[in-house]
């Protein structure tokens, strides 16, 4: 099990499974949404994510998916895609315990900013591999 939480804990979760493809991402909405650049996320089957806490829950559509927030301290939750409803996307910054993997790539490195500079070996990918 791996638990998380906005910063002001009012929303808190588990993910009752493993999570995978984490990664570095430089696309425009995951920067935003981040507030730094790159953004890392990992991915974990929506049927595993289980939401406590008595918070609410904003949904933004951004076009692709729904980014979800908290009402409250604002903190990014999680990423709900629209075209893969399977999967939740959750930023590694708001894991609490568990099983946190480190990231394993970067993707859409054609939108890193000048200023950002790579210093590991791991692969990177203009676009989404």
């Amino acid at each position: 099990m791996i638990h998380g939480s906005c910063l002001c804990k009012s929303i808190q979760f588990t993910i009752h499974g493993a999570l995978r493809a984490s990664r570095f991402c430089y696309c425009v909405h995951c920067t935003k949404y981040a507030g730094t650049s790159p953004a890392s996320w990992a991915m974990a089957e929506s049927a595993t994510l289980e939401v406590h806490g008595q918070g609410d829950i904003q949904k933004f559509n951004s076009g692709r998916g729904l980014r979800c927030f908290c009402t409250t301290c604002g903190c990014p939750v999680w990423f709900e895609s629209i075209e893969h409803a399977e999967i939740v996307a959750i930023p590694l910054g708001v894991l609490d315990d568990g099983d946190i993997p480190a990231p394993e790539m970067h993707i859409f490195t054609q939108s890193k900013p000048t200023w950002c500079r790579i210093h590991d070996d791991l692969p990177q990918h203009e676009t989404y591999p």
